[in-house]
């Protein structure tokens, strides 16, 4: 599971903040459903975790941030941006508390980034 997380979710979890902070809403549409589906493979390939239907747990402290982080990014609202990432953090760090990762603990990308994306510069 901690493969996945490192590979896939939280790689995905930064590049929605980081095209945020970078003014491309498309690619920060892009990575939330991208993110999304990540989700939904974690649980699939870890149906139980700790005697808890993984699935479940992942779609019950999601949903919401997702749904808002979307309307946040349709609307390019920056501030409701911001706020909805936050939630979504914060249901991470539920999760990882509920299963005793506490030590695990996720927030806002501070720092330069050690992608080589380049935000804003489709189609040119």
């Amino acid at each position: 599971m901690s493969d996945m997380m490192i590979g896939t979710i939280q790689p995905r979890h930064e590049r929605i903040w980081r095209a945020e902070q970078a003014g491309d809403w498309d690619f920060a549409a892009y990575e939330l459903g991208n993110l999304r589906g990540a989700f939904g493979r974690l649980g699939r390939a870890h149906p139980m975790e700790q005697n808890t239907p993984l699935p479940d747990m992942i779609e019950s402290v999601t949903r919401q941030p997702f749904e808002d982080l979307k309307v946040a990014i349709d609307r390019k609202d920056d501030a409701d941006f911001g706020k909805a990432y936050d939630e979504l953090s914060e249901a991470c760090n539920s999760c990882h508390q509920a299963l005793n990762h506490r030590t695990i603990v996720i927030g806002r990308p501070a720092g330069a980034s050690q992608s080589d994306l380049l935000f804003g510069k489709a189609g040119r």
